[in-house]
C-alpha cells in the first residue's frame, strides 16, 4: 500500500526534524556536561533508535528507491522551522530550491514519464 509507506517515511522525516529541532535548543540552552545536555542526548539517541526501526520496516517492504527520495522533504521543513525561531529568513533562492526539492519529489514518485 503506497499510503502505508509514505506515511511511514514522513513519520520518519518528523522524527529527523524533531531530533533537529531538539539538538539546536540544547546546544543553545545547555552547557555541554550538563544534565540537561545529557537528557537531550538521550531523547536524540532513543528517537533515532526508533527511525531506525521505522527505516527496518519500510526496507523490509518497499523498494528504496521508492521511499527514499521522500527523506528530501526534511529539508523546506527544517527551513521553515529555522524561518520559525529567527534563524533564517524567506530568500528567493531558498524558496527556489524548496520548490525544485518537491518537484523532484513529484517527479520520483510519478507514475507517467515526465522527462
Amino acid at each position: 500500500m503506497a499510503i502505508v509507506k509514505i506515511f511511514l517515511v514522513l513519520l520518519t522525516v518528523l522524527v529527523t526534524l524533531s531530533t533537529a529541532v531538539l539538538l539546536n535548543y540544547g546546544a543553545k540552552e545547555n552547557d555541554i556536561f550538563s544534565i540537561g545536555a545529557g537528557i537531550i542526548i538521550f531523547l536524540v539517541l532513543s528517537i533515532n533508535f526508533i527511525k531506525f526501526k521505522i527505516w527496518g520496516i519500510i526496507y523490509k517492504r518497499y523498494h528504496l528507491s521508492e521511499s527514499y527520495p521522500l527523506i528530501a522533504l526534511f529539508f523546506p521543513l527544517i527551513y521553515i522551522v529555522a524561518i520559525y525561531n529567527g534563524e533564517a529568513i524567506l530568500e528567493l533562492n531558498k524558496i527556489l530550491g524548496i520548490f525544485f526539492i518537491l518537484f523532484g519529489i513529484y517527479v520520483m514518485h510519478s507514475k507517467k514519464e515526465i522527462v
